[in-house]
């Protein structure tokens, strides 16, 4: 089966963990992280793959609104405020 970009959003079965501030981080293989509450990154690993590439992922080190879902390829989160989901692939 031949393999495209949209395969690794295709995380509906794969399952999510949801996240709060009481968490820690939290690591996996993630596709999006989806802000179900306004909420505050503070720690975030998003490796250079070639699908899904996230470049100076620090500069999301900070709040986001909820409703706000972040696409890419993250294998750890950490929220210091707020509620998230994270969407395996």
């Amino acid at each position: 089966m031949a393999s495209s970009r949209n395969n690794i959003l295709e995380f509906s079965s794969a399952g999510s963990t949801i996240v709060d501030s009481s968490s820690g981080a939290t690591s996996g293989e993630f596709g999006a992280i989806q802000f179900l509450k306004d909420s505050t990154i503070s720690a975030l690993t998003a490796p250079n793959s070639s699908q899904g590439r996230v470049t100076d992922a620090s500069k999301l080190l900070t709040t986001f609104t909820a409703g706000t879902i972040l696409y890419g390829s993250f294998t750890s989160v950490t929220i210091s405020s707020g509620l998230i989901a994270v969407h395996n692939v």
